[in-house]
């Protein structure tokens, strides 16, 4: 981009303090440290993969009939997110959300840039997308934070083969898609972006068969995995397969109707929307292949909730150039000049990293607690469901009772246990879900969860030593009246029956 006429450079230290103040703004929007409950997951399969003399193909956390193989998508970030957990603890954990979440939007500013928006234009769309992008993507840490680096590391390969006609960085593609299809399934969002690339540019009347030739090599770079064609047949499987009991699987309006989303973010994306088609329209946008990405990803958003940090990401990247006429041109390296005159250039992304640094441990210093995952005993409201909160308590009371054997256990809770009782208990379904149980086991589970007709049949069926759940279900009033059970322990989020 050229400079436009009286274009004034801004100061070294206003360049600096707009990158401390947007960093401190960022990692407080990453700050959340509720543990989530596929972390536990994480954790245990990465302990039994670094403890095994083979590789676990098969389940030994549950006692109910499962998969005769355990396609588990997250194999690699469990065998990355273990040794990390032993060496530093929750920190460490904390510490790749925060590097990765930064990564990620530095990703999509570069790629902004490479588009030709000003930095101020950049900044100020990072600065708009923060919540809903941070909102529900990094609230806990997750192998999520690999597809959303890698899918806009994918982009900006993307865009600068786009923008110079230079073909040689696609090839970095395949082997970005070897590493993150063994880190997480989401992998197929960057297949999916190659996609509509082809598709955009052959409507275009553009170059596009490096496209298909680079999104062929990386779909075959993916049976670089543990499990070959297996892992594909298991993925065509799950993405068809509905998900009514997992919260981040639901629309925007099903979750907005249950009081899951709140109308924030709702007016959030809406106010994104309406930005973006004003400008497209004032600035007589003709760029189909960004449109069709941004039109693609927010059809998904609006169906999986889970899917729009796609397209707050694209919105970051694509949008900051259409805000040009409206910014000055500002430099993207700083002039400073010392003390015999002479001036230096530092880069601009030096100044950007000091910034960021400087503004983690200020929230640091002033916030003791941005490092240490939370694992909440106990409900805090009403409204929190398993998976919010775990039954500490209870875990504390089996393991000081040496007691083991078959525990069945709420859905959000599963994981949790066979990462603290493995191999001393024994659970029913977990959050590992469709990678382990048939589709038939996991309704007659979530069946016997809501306290159905037909409750009884599932405890004959799948007879447990242990039963441990929400002490405020409709299901503890039923066992809790039932002849066979005992009650043992009780709080006020969870209680743990026996066989009388």
């Amino acid at each position: 981009m050229k400079n436009f006429a009286g274009a004034k450079k801004l100061s070294p230290w206003i360049k600096f303090g707009s990158g401390l103040l947007l960093s401190l703004f960022i990692v407080d929007r990453l700050a959340t440290t509720n543990a989530d409950p596929d972390l536990w997951g994480y954790l245990a399969f990465g302990r039994l993969f670094w403890n095994s003399s083979h590789f676990p193909y098969h389940d030994v956390f549950s006692f109910l009939p499962t998969l005769k193989v355990w396609v588990y998508h997250e194999w690699l970030t469990g065998v990355f997110f273990y040794p990390v957990f032993l060496a530093l603890g929750s920190p460490g954990i904390q510490f790749l959300k925060y590097f990765f979440a930064l990564s990620t939007i530095g990703l999509v500013y570069l790629t902004a840039r490479k588009r030709g928006g000003l930095p101020l234009s950049c900044i100020l769309l990072i600065v708009l997308i923060t919540r809903g992008f941070l909102y529900y993507g990094y609230s806990p840490v997750r192998a999520q934070i690999f597809t959303y680096f890698f899918f806009a590391l994918t982009l900006y390969i993307l865009e600068t083969s786009r923008q110079t006609n230079s073909w040689r960085r696609l090839w970095t593609l395949v082997p970005i898609q070897v590493l993150w299809c063994n880190l997480h399934g989401g992998f197929l969002a960057g297949l999916g972006l190659v996609a509509i690339y082809a598709l955009g540019e052959a409507l275009c009347r553009r170059p596009y068969r490096p496209y298909l030739v680079i999104l062929a090599l990386s779909g075959l770079a993916t049976l670089l995995n543990p499990y070959g064609i297996k892992y594909w047949v298991y993925l065509f499987k799950a993405i068809s397969m509905p998900r009514p009991q997992i919260i981040e699987w639901g629309s925007i309006y099903h979750l907005y109707r249950a009081n899951l989303a709140s109308s924030t973010e709702i007016i959030n994306l809406l106010a994104m929307v309406t930005l973006i088609l004003f400008l497209a329209w004032r600035q007589k946008w003709r760029e189909l292949t960004p449109a069709l990405c941004l039109g693609v990803t927010f059809y998904w958003g609006l169906t999986n909730i889970r899917h729009m940090v796609f397209c707050y990401l694209l919105m970051g990247a694509y949008i900051p150039v259409l805000l040009t006429p409206y910014h000055e041109d500002i430099d993207s390296s700083v002039q400073l000049t010392n003390k015999w005159g002479h001036s230096h250039r530092l880069p601009g992304i030096i100044l950007a990293l000091i910034a960021v640094f400087i503004g983690l441990f200020a929230y640091i210093f002033f916030h003791q607690e941005p490092f240490h995952l939370k694992i909440l005993p106990q409900p805090r409201s009403a409204k929190d469901e398993p998976g919010n909160y775990y039954p500490v308590g209870a875990v504390a009371y089996i393991q000081r009772h040496r007691l083991s054997g078959k525990l069945l256990t709420e859905f959000g809770w599963g994981e949790y246990l066979i990462w603290t009782l493995y191999p001393q208990c024994y659970v029913a379904l977990d959050g590992r879900y469709e990678t382990v149980y048939s589709e038939e086991v996991a309704k007659e589970f979530f069946a016997f969860i809501s306290g159905g007709g037909s409750w009884r049949t599932f405890l004959k069926r799948y007879p447990p030593d242990m039963i441990l759940i929400d002490s405020r279900s409709r299901l503890y009033r039923l066992i809790h009246g039932d002849a066979d059970w005992r009650q043992t322990y009780a709080d006020a989020g969870c209680a743990l029956f026996s066989r009388k």
